[in-house]
């Protein structure tokens, strides 16, 4: 049928709202084959990255009912009144927190063979060829802000504040892990390099420092609180090089 497509063996009906394709949270989760509840669990986990109108769309009452019925959406789409749509970039967002085989290869059928399958029409009148013109003008406008983005992003990571660099590698790891999705992950991976290029070990070193923070009286709460981000900020060199290596790990999962 024109109106299914069949992705990891699984057929997925068109979806369409405001002129471009969309899934919802339960489509994601039975393609990509996850529980149900997953793709809308991590949406809200990190709504904050997304943009409304561009990433997804929120409808509710009236307009939530019309589109739950005239796609069959959810068990029961007379009773829906609110409802998530995933646009293409809110999907390519979202699946990033789904990260395994299975992601990349369904990422792969969706993208291509749903998200990207552009629909022959025709222009009729000189309306049709202006709002075609139009519509790549903004296409190849929003590609120029996401690569600009990237740039800034990456600017900002090699430009960081020395005076607030413990929160600046806070916010790196921050954006970097709901990117991968796995935070902690990534984490230790800065602390493995930084051991192996400046022959160090933090957790002597951090050992050490509780000691010494013992001694001078410092409350448990203090001493039990104290990471290998104080050890590391603490010695100069260290701290030039797991800058540097921070610097590298986003710009990699940045790009």
């Amino acid at each position: 049928m024109k109106n299914i497509v069949k992705i990891n063996n699984h057929q997925l009906r068109v979806k369409k709202f405001e002129n471009q394709r969309v899934v919802t949270f339960k489509d994601i989760d039975r393609l990509h084959e996850r529980p149900e509840g997953t793709a809308g669990r991590n949406f809200r986990d990190n709504r904050k990255h997304f943009f409304e109108g561009e990433d997804y769309f929120e409808l509710q009452g009236t307009e939530a009912y019309n589109f739950a019925t005239t796609f069959s959406v959810g068990t029961n789409p007379s009773k829906v009144r609110n409802l998530i749509l995933i646009t293409e970039s809110g999907y390519l967002l979202l699946v990033k927190t789904l990260q395994d085989n299975l992601a990349w290869q369904v990422q792969r059928e969706l993208v291509n063979n749903y998200f990207r399958v552009k629909e022959i029409v025709q222009p009729k009148t000189e309306l049709q060829v202006l709002r075609m013109a139009i519509d790549q003008i903004e296409v190849a406008q929003k590609t120029a802000r996401e690569a600009k983005q990237i740039a800034q992003d990456i600017r900002n990571t090699i430009l960081h504040p020395d005076e607030d660099w413990r929160n600046w590698v806070n916010d790196q790891f921050g954006k970097i892990g709901f990117i991968n999705g796995n935070y902690r992950k990534l984490r230790k991976q800065s602390y493995d390099i930084l051991e192996n290029r400046a022959h160090c070990r933090l957790n002597v070193r951090l050992s050490n420092l509780r000691d010494r923070l013992k001694e001078t009286g410092a409350t448990k709460t203090k001493i039990s609180q104290t990471n290998y981000l104080d050890v590391i900020e603490e010695d100069p060199r260290l701290k030039e090089i797991y800058t540097s290596v921070v610097k590298k790990i986003v710009i990699k999962y940045s790009a």
